[in-house]
């Protein structure tokens, strides 16, 4: 049984064109920047269409999700680092004093923020310097940041034994 077409739902003026079409050769053309995104027709010599296609450059492969998931696993790791960093330098601050000598005092704080900071400043590095290698080249670099950037005080509980 045909259905009539005006009787369907969402259907469109003009949507079906009845008269015969010559056939269109499609080219593919590499994308510009001064390339419109639109199509682009123009006319044959032998009074054909021809459609310019408008193709992108070849996108970089995306990251897998399980990738993604293995970065936000590690980026946690970190951001631990860096609360157990937070802590060890709380507990040994309260338990030592600084010199006064003011060129050591400002030593010591800035040992204290890079130390806090070293977790963060490792991830990001990575991740800006390994940007275009191969994934695992970026995962071993993070795993070996685990490693160096370890707070050992918190880890040892060297803060709580002046206390």
């Amino acid at each position: 049984m045909a259905v009539d077409p005006d009787e369907e739902a969402l259907t469109w003026a003009g949507e079906e064109d009845a008269r015969p079409v010559a056939a269109a050769r499609p080219t593919k053309v590499a994308k510009t920047p001064k390339t419109p995104k639109a199509a682009n027709t123009s006319s044959a010599p032998d009074g054909a269409p021809t459609i310019v296609e408008v193709v992108d450059a070849p996108e970089k492969p995306q990251t897998s999700s399980l990738l993604l998931v293995t970065y936000g696993v590690l980026a946690g790791a970190y951001l631990i680092y860096t609360l157990g960093w937070v802590v060890s330098i709380q507990g040994y601050g309260a338990t030592h004093s600084v010199s006064t000598d003011p060129l050591t005092a400002i030593m010591f704080a800035l040992t204290e923020f890079l130390a806090i900071a070293s977790p963060i400043l490792w991830f990001g590095a990575v991740l800006a310097l390994t940007r275009g290698r191969k994934a695992i080249i970026r995962l071993l670099w993070l795993l070996l940041g685990l490693v160096v950037v370890i707070p050992w005080p918190f880890v040892l509980g060297a803060w709580s034994y002046g206390r």
